[in-house]
C-alpha cells in the first residue's frame, strides 16, 4: 500500500492525503488513481488580463497559467497594441478562448511586435526571478490588488508609462482541463488565427528558412518530395519575420527553433533544390539547398514507383551508417 502511495504521489507530485483518496477511489488501481489526480487536483489558474495606458494610448491584453502548488509559470501570453477594440474583450469568457482572441490580435493592424514579445519575455523573467514570492503568494491568497501592482511595476518599465488601468480575473483549473486545451497540436490554432492575418497583399507573405541538416533520418534536398515533413530554422531578419517567428513557436529565450514544415514544392535548376514549405495559412517558408545536402525529416510521403522506392531507402541507410560512423569517431 505504501509503495502504491509512494508512487501515485511521485508521478503527479500530490501529497499523501490526496494519493490515498485517489487510490481509495479507484479500487487501488494506479493508473486509475494516477488519472483521477488530475481530475482532484484545482492548482492551475489562468490569469485573464485587459490594460490601457493614458500617456501613450497604448492598449494590450495578457494570459498567465501558474501551478501554484509547485510555483510553476506554465504559459505566459501578451498582447500590446494601438488597436483600442482590444480593451472591450469580456474577461468572463473562457481562458483558452480569450487567449484565441489575444492571438488573433496580435495579427491584425494596430499590434506593436516589438513591444509585445518583449513584455511577453520581461514577464517571465520577473514573475520567476524578483517578484516571484510576492508573485505566487497573490495568486494562492487570490489578492487581485497586490497582483495588478506587481503587473503594474512590471509594465511601466517596459511600455514607459506612469498610468496604466488594468483590469484581472482569474480562472481555476484541474491539470485534466488545462491539459486538454494546452496540449492541443499549437500549429493548428495558428493556422485558425493566420485566417485573420493580412498584409493586403493577395500573395502569400514569403520568409526565409534554413532546413536542418543534422540529425536522422535524414534524405538529400534534391530527393524531397511535396508532402515530406522536415525541420526548418526561420532566419529572416526582417521585423515581421521574427514576430511571426515568436507566434510559431520559432523562438525562446535560447535563440531560435527548428519547426515542422511540410514541403510545398521543389524546383530543381543550377542553382541547386528550391524548397518551399507552407509554416502557416498565408505564410510560406522559402530557400535554396545544394541538392545533395542532407535534411532531416520528421516524415515523408510514400513513395511512388521502384526508383524512388528504392532511392528512399538508399538515403535512410545511408543516414543510418554516417551517423554510426560518427558517433564511432566520437568515442574514440
Amino acid at each position: 500500500m505504501k509503495d502504491n502511495i509512494r508512487l501515485v504521489m511521485e508521478e503527479t507530485g500530490c501529497d499523501e492525503g490526496q494519493a490515498i483518496v485517489a487510490l481509495e477511489s479507484c479500487d487501488y488501481n494506479i493508473s486509475k488513481a494516477i488519472s483521477k489526480i488530475f481530475d482532484l487536483l484545482r492548482d492551475i489558474v489562468v490569469l485573464k488580463g485587459k490594460f490601457r495606458t493614458f500617456e501613450n494610448h497604448l492598449y494590450g491584453m495578457l494570459t498567465i497559467a501558474v501551478d501554484i502548488k509547485h510555483n510553476r509559470l506554465l504559459r505566459t501570453k501578451v498582447l500590446v497594441t494601438y488597436n483600442p477594440k482590444v480593451y472591450e474583450t469580456d474577461l468572463s469568457q473562457n481562458w483558452y478562448e480569450y487567449e484565441k482572441k489575444l492571438y488573433t490580435a496580435r495579427l491584425i493592424s494596430g499590434s506593436i511586435p516589438d513591444t509585445t514579445l518583449n513584455l511577453e519575455n520581461t514577464i517571465v523573467n520577473k514573475v520567476t526571478g524578483e517578484y516571484k514570492d510576492s508573485f505566487f503568494s497573490a495568486i494562492k491568497e487570490n489578492n487581485i490588488m497586490e497582483t495588478v501592482d506587481i503587473l503594474e511595476d512590471i509594465l511601466t518599465g517596459v511600455i514607459k508609462t506612469q498610468s496604466i488601468n488594468f483590469e484581472i480575473s482569474s480562472e481555476h483549473l484541474n491539470l485534466s482541463q488545462f491539459k486538454k486545451i494546452s496540449d492541443q497540436d499549437f500549429r493548428q490554432q495558428m493556422e485558425f488565427n493566420f485566417i485573420h492575418f493580412n498584409l493586403g497583399n493577395s500573395e502569400p507573405l514569403l520568409i526565409d528558412v534554413l532546413p536542418l541538416s543534422d540529425g536522422n533520418p535524414s534524405i538529400k534536398a534534391g530527393s524531397l518530395l511535396p508532402g515530406d515533413e522536415i525541420f526548418v530554422f526561420i532566419n529572416d531578419q526582417r521585423d515581421i519575420a521574427r514576430y511571426l517567428s515568436g507566434l510559431l513557436g520559432g523562438r525562446n529565450a535560447s535563440g531560435n527553433v527548428a519547426l515542422p514544415a511540410k514541403v510545398q514544392s521543389v524546383v530543381r535548376d543550377n542553382s541547386g533544390a528550391n524548397i518551399v514549405v507552407r509554416l502557416a495559412i498565408g505564410v510560406i517558408g522559402r530557400t535554396v539547398m545544394p541538392e545533395k545536402i542532407p535534411i532531416k525529416v520528421l516524415s515523408l510521403v510514400r513513395r511512388k514507383g521502384i526508383v524512388n522506392y528504392l532511392i528512399f531507402n538508399f538515403y535512410l541507410i545511408l543516414s543510418r551508417i554516417m551517423e554510426k560512423i560518427r558517433r564511432e569517431q566520437i568515442i574514440s
